[in-house]
């Protein structure tokens, strides 16, 4: 038997303890604007990303690894995506 992924439910209610819109923005800036809102957040804290940029799941991704913060879901919507972030140590 094989292994899958179930989907999840797009209305499904995702709960953090902050939000963060990104809209368009990139890379770079994209990565900065989410350091700086976890700077203010205590370990274990969750934060939630939306962002439209096609590349942002990657350099989210590589952010929480070189961070030592986990990207703990990803949400796909029409035109946005969404990124469940908690802060490590």
């Amino acid at each position: 038997m094989g292994s899958y992924e179930r989907a999840e439910a797009v209305d499904s209610p995702i709960f953090s303890d902050a939000t963060l819109d990104l809209g368009e923005k990139g890379c770079g800036q994209l990565v900065m604007e989410i350091m700086f809102a976890m700077r203010e957040m205590t370990p274990g804290q969750t934060l939630l990303v939306t962002a439209y940029d096609p590349a942002a799941a990657g350099d989210i991704a590589a952010w929480c690894r070189m961070t030592g913060n986990t990207l703990m879901r990803t949400i796909s919507n029409a035109s946005a995506k969404q990124f469940l972030l908690r802060k490590g140590q």
